[in-house]
């Protein structure tokens, strides 16, 4: 189950789903930086976290994260 991050603006709510919190709370930033307001994020056990609370969001561990591929070095 992902992690819902939702934002209001004037033209209504916007609703994205991401994998992992980190990814949510990327997503939840773009959210503000476009002028939404009442931005939170869901965790897929339910719970809520409005953007003051967005530093006690856990954090996936790192043996858990995707890796990410870099470009060899020229």
């Amino acid at each position: 189950m992902p992690y819902i991050v939702t934002g209001t603006d004037i033209r209504g709510v916007n609703t994205a789903r991401r994998r992992t919190p980190e990814m949510a709370l990327k997503k939840a930033r773009e959210f503000i930086a476009h002028a939404c307001y009442n931005v939170r994020i869901t965790t897929p056990e339910g719970r809520t976290y409005h953007s003051a609370q967005f530093g006690d969001l856990p954090h996936t561990p790192a043996a858990t994260r995707p890796s990410r591929k870099r470009a060899p070095a020229r």
